[in-house]
């Protein structure tokens, strides 16, 4: 074969390979891009699941709007449960007529929102467990350099800071909550202590007196 043709044969070669490493190049800022604007948009009125990018940016992308909107969701029960807690009124007269001496609305109501809670919390300290966060990378067959990009992600949009914030609420309600269910749990158990009468709550029990009053002082917790 003519030299001459064998040396353009390579180099077209060496510009088709260069083309494609550009195209390549090019297809990674792309993504990357993408990617970075897709997270940028996120905010607690932009929670959406749809994946822009493709191959294992798309994974990345998936598994962070995933995160993202579990935390905002959960985080918008948690408070939406804070607010009904500071409003509820149990520890009355009106709530002892009309629920007790079982009390079985007020403590099904409290008992569902601390268990409501606990799940919720759960499930945000899930999103930042480093053994979870693993078990997720290894079930999506992320590559090493995209874990690594997932994690970095993770961090820099600071779940970890709102959901620590988010459980020293959970713990100041949280007491509250369980103040509550102690009285009404301690009225129910010693229903033949107390009654009402002329609009007051009474006992022929000094215990009881002592006792209920030291649980109800228990409830004034500054929410």
């Amino acid at each position: 074969m003519n030299k001459k043709i064998i040396v353009v044969i390579l180099l077209l070669a060496v510009i088709i390979i260069g083309g494609v490493i550009v195209v390549v190049i090019n297809k990674e800022k792309g993504q990357n891009d993408l990617l970075t604007s897709e997270i940028n948009a996120l905010s607690p009125e932009n929670t959406n699941l749809d994946v822009k990018t493709t191959g294992q940016y798309a994974i990345v992308e998936k598994l962070i709007k995933e995160d993202y909107k579990l935390y905002i969701e959960s985080t918008n029960t948690l408070r939406s449960n804070y607010e009904k807690l500071a409003q509820v009124k149990v520890i009355n007269l009106d709530n002892f007529q009309k629920d007790g001496p079982e009390f079985t609305e007020s403590l099904q109501l409290l008992n569902g929102i601390k268990e409501e809670n606990a799940a919720l919390i759960g499930k945000l300290e899930e999103i930042v467990d480093d053994a979870k966060i693993q078990e997720k990378i290894s079930a999506n067959g992320l590559e090493d350099r995209f874990a690594t990009m997932y994690k970095d992600i993770l961090g820099q949009i600071n779940l970890k800071q709102g959901i620590e914030h988010i459980k020293e609420s959970d713990a100041k309600y949280g007491n509250y909550n369980d103040s509550l269910i102690a009285v009404l749990n301690y009225m129910k158990e010693n229903k033949n202590e107390w009654f009402i009468e002329n609009n007051t709550l009474k006992s022929h029990s000094q215990n009881f007196i002592d006792e209920y009053n030291k649980l109800v002082e228990a409830t004034n917790i500054e929410l």
